[in-house]
């Protein structure tokens, strides 16, 4: 696996086995941002499989915030109802993209109902 060194998308694509898009490694890149800053760490401070509640520190308020910061920043519904999910910041990450796979499928089919 990539150590946590290289890019938070490197390192998310080597987890799943699947090479991420272009899209998707930019997507990850300012999930990661946006958790270090909500934390108010830096993104070199943060490692993939850190444990958010163990090794971050985040009580239920801080995965609330994280999961806010998140929708806002990159227009991506349905992380908070993962919370309970998430153990580690790679937990995040994976419900980030899947929650954005899910969006552009809704979206898509509603902006071109729109357009007609």
């Amino acid at each position: 696996m990539t150590s946590v060194e290289g890019t938070p998308a490197a390192a998310a694509a080597d987890d799943e086995s699947v090479p991420l898009t272009e899209a998707e490694q930019e997507l990850v890149e300012r999930a990661w941002d946006v958790i270090a800053a909500t934390l108010g760490r830096a993104p070199e401070d943060l490692e993939l499989e850190a444990r958010l509640v163990e090794d971050l520190g985040c009580e239920d308020e801080a995965l609330a915030n994280i999961a806010t910061m998140l929708e806002l920043e990159l227009a991506v519904d349905g992380l908070y109802e993962e919370v309970e999910d998430w153990q580690t910041v790679d937990d995040v990450l994976e419900s980030v993209l899947y929650c954005a796979d899910e969006a552009p499928n809704d979206a898509g089919s509603g902006d071109t109902a729109a357009s007609a």
